[in-house]
C-alpha cells in the first residue's frame, strides 16, 4: 500500500519541503530537498473471515491457518485495536450459520492402520474449566460413555504448578448417571477391527483405549507447553501403541513413538511438553510438541489473546464437511443480525470500530439475495459515511479472482486443484475499495501480509516528491511534528528499502512507523539525465 505523493509543510514544526541551495567542497552548486510525511493514524477494525469449509477447501484452510503472523504483523508493534471472528459459508447446519467458530474441537485416537479407535467432541456448550482438566467419570470409561458431557467434570487435585487434574493417576467420580448409546463405535477407516499380536503386546482394537481425561485450557503455563491427553488401557493385556496418531479433524495429527507399550490398567499422557520444569509440573509419558493442539473456548481475537496464532489455526481449519452450496454472504448476514448479534456473537462488532469482511473461498456465492442487498445492510452498520467512506466498512476476496473467457470454466487453477469466478464477491470487493486477490497463488504470506496492512490502516510505502542521490538519502523519525521529539535515524536497507522503480521508501515487517509518527526525507537532488547509482527490482530487492 503506497502512500499519495505529498509532502508536509508543519510551520514551527520539521522543516517544510524546500529546495535548499548548497556548495560542495569543490564548489558546485547542488540542491537539498526535504519531504515530510505524517503515519496514517490505525485503524479499530472488527475483522469477520468467511472460510469456505466445503470438500475442495483443505489445502487453501492450511494455507491460511499457516499465515496468521504474515497477516497480524502489521497490527503488532502499533497498538492496532482488532478483534477477528471466524465462520464458514456454511450457512445450512445448525452448527455454523454465521455462528462464530471456536471452542469446538475434537481428539481422534487412531490405530496405525487408520482405524478409529476412540473419537471424543466438544463444543462451547461444553463450558470449558480454564486452569482444570475434563475429567472421566471411571464408571464411564467406554467408548461410548464418553461422549456424553454429563459423564465428564472438573479435574479434582493439583498438581505441578498449581492446575488441577490427576494426569496419570486414577480420576475421581464424577457422579454420572448410566451410559447411553450415542452411536459413537469407532467406525474403521479400513474396515480392520481384529487384533494384531506381537512379541511385546497387541496392536489396539475399539474399546481397549480410552481418553480418560484432558487439559486443554491449562492456567499455571502456556497452552503450547500445559496441554495433554490421557489414555487408559481398560483391556486385559498388554497394548502397543506403535504407530498410533492422534488428531482433529482439522489440520492437527501426531504420531505416537514406535515402542510404545501400555500395560493393561495403565494409563499414558501424551502431552505438548514433556519438560516439567516448563510444562507445570506435569509428569508427561511422551512429547507430541508438533501435530497437537487443543482448541479454548475463544470466539474472537484480540491484541491480548494468548496463542492467537495457535488459536487462528484452529478456527480457519474447519473441516471440509460443509455444505457444497458455498452462501459466504448469506453466512456474513447471519453473523451479523440478531439473534447471534446478542447471543453467539455477541460483542464482535463495537460502535467505534471499522468493519471489514475477508471472503476465502473456491466457488462462487449462491446466497439468495442481490449483491446490493449485502453492500446496503453491511455498510448500515456502520452509517450513512460508509455508504462513502469504505474505511468504515470493506470486503475483501481471496477467490477465483480472474473472470474466464467461458462461462462455467475455471477462473483459476494450481496443484491443489480449480477456483470457480467468485463474481459476487469480486462484485463486492470492487464497489468497498477491498483487496481481491487469487485462492489459486501457491504462497498465502503476500497476500496475508497485504491484508493485514491494508486492515491495520497504516501505510508501508511513501513516494518522494523529487528524485534522490541516492547515497545522499537522510530519514529521520519522530514522535510528533516537534524537532525536540526526534526518535531516530532510519538506515538504508535497515530500518527501510528505497525502490527505485516507484522512487519510494518501503517499509517492511517490523519496520512501519508507529500510527501519526512523521518520517523527514532529506537528499540532493538527482541532477536531470542522471542516471541511479543502483536498479532495483518491482520488490525493491537488487
Amino acid at each position: 500500500m503506497r502512500s499519495e505523493s505529498r509532502a508536509l509543510g508543519l510551520g514551527g514544526g520539521l522543516i517544510m519541503a524546500l529546495a535548499l541551495g548548497a556548495c560542495t567542497e569543490n564548489n558546485f552548486y547542488t540542491q537539498k530537498h526535504t519531504d515530510v510525511f505524517q503515519q496514517a493514524r490505525r485503524n479499530t477494525v472488527d475483522v469477520l473471515l468467511v472460510v469456505d469449509n466445503s470438500c475442495s477447501m483443505v489445502e487453501e484452510q492450511n494455507k491460511l491457518a499457516s499465515n496468521f503472523q504474515a497477516f497480524i504483523q502489521f497490527f503488532q508493534g502499533v497498538d492496532v485495536d482488532y478483534q477477528i471472528g471466524v465462520i464458514t459459508t456454511d450457512n445450512e447446519a445448525a452448527e455454523f450459520s454465521g455462528r462464530l467458530v471456536g471452542g469446538d474441537d475434537e481428539v481422534i485416537l487412531r490405530s496405525a492402520d487408520g482405524l478409529v479407535l476412540e473419537r471424543v467432541a466438544w463444543d462451547r456448550d461444553w463450558d470449558l474449566p480454564a486452569g482444570a482438566s475434563w475429567s472421566l467419570d471411571p464408571d464411564q470409561m467406554t467408548v461410548t460413555g464418553n461422549d456424553r458431557r454429563d459423564a465428564w467434570c472438573s479435574g479434582a487435585g493439583e498438581y505441578g504448578a498449581g492446575d488441577q487434574g490427576t494426569p496419570g493417576a486414577a480420576n475421581p467420580s464424577c457422579g454420572a448417571s448410566g451410559p447411553e448409546d450415542s452411536g459413537d463405535t469407532g467406525a474403521s477407516d479400513s474396515g480392520d477391527t481384529g487384533s494384531n499380536e506381537t512379541s511385546e503386546g497387541a496392536a489396539p482394537v475399539v474399546g481397549e483405549l480410552i481418553i480418560t481425561e484432558l487439559m486443554v485450557d491449562p492456567l499455571a503455563v502456556a497452552d503450547e507447553l500445559g496441554e495433554w491427553v490421557e489414555l487408559t488401557n481398560v483391556s486385559d493385556h498388554t497394548l502397543d501403541l506403535s504407530g498410533c496418531t492422534i488428531s482433529d479433524d482439522g489440520r492437527n495429527g501426531a504420531s505416537i513413538p514406535a515402542g510404545t507399550l501400555l500395560a493393561a490398567g495403565e494409563r499414558l499422557v501424551l502431552s505438548r511438553s514433556d519438560d516439567a520444569a516448563t510444562n507445570g509440573g506435569l509428569d508427561a509419558s511422551i512429547s507430541l510438541a508438533d501435530g497437537m493442539t487443543l482448541n479454548n473456548d475463544v470466539l474472537i481475537l484480540k491484541p491480548d489473546t494468548e496463542g492467537a496464532g495457535e488459536i487462528f489455526s484452529e478456527m480457519v481449519a474447519q473441516g471440509t464437511t460443509g455444505t457444497g452450496i458455498e452462501m459466504g454472504l448469506d453466512s456474513a448476514l447471519s453473523a451479523l443480525s440478531e439473534p447471534l448479534l446478542s447471543t453467539t456473537n455477541a460483542g464482535f462488532v463495537r460502535t467505534e470500530a471499522n468493519l471489514s469482511l475477508i471472503i476465502v473461498s473456491d466457488e462462487e456465492d449462491s446466497s439468495q439475495y442481490a449483491v446490493d442487498h449485502y453492500f446496503s445492510y453491511f455498510a448500515g452498520l456502520k452509517g450513512d459515511a460508509a455508504f462513502r467512506d469504505h474505511s468504515l466498512f470493506n470486503l475483501s476476496a481471496v477467490v477465483g479472482s480472474e473472470e474466464p473467457e467461458f462461462d462455467g470454466d475455471p477462473s483459476c487453477s494450481s496443484d491443489d486443484g480449480v477456483a470457480s469466478y467468485g463474481s459476487r464477491y469480486v462484485d463486492l470487493a470492487q464497489r468497498t475499495n477491498g483487496l481481491i486477490e487469487s485462492i489459486c497463488d501457491d504462497d498465502f504470506s503476500p497476500i496475508a501480509q497485504e491484508l493485514g496492512l491494508t486492515l491495520s490502516g497504516l501505510v508501508a510505502e511513501y513516494e518522494l516528491s523529487e528524485r534522490p542521490r541516492e547515497d545522499t538519502l537522510e530519514v529521520s523519525l519522530y514522535s510528533s511534528a516537534s524537532e525536540d521529539d526526534f526518535e531516530k535515524e532510519l538506515v538504508r536497507d535497515v530500518d527501510y528499502i528505497y525502490v527505485v522503480e516507484r522512487n519510494s521508501l518501503r517499509f517492511e515487517e517490523g519496520q512501519v512507523p508507529p500510527s501519526q509518527w512523521f518520517i523527514k526525507v532529506e537528499y540532493e537532488l538527482l541532477p536531470k539525465g542522471a542516471v541511479q547509482e543502483s536498479d532495483t527490482g518491482e520488490d525493491g530487492t537488487p
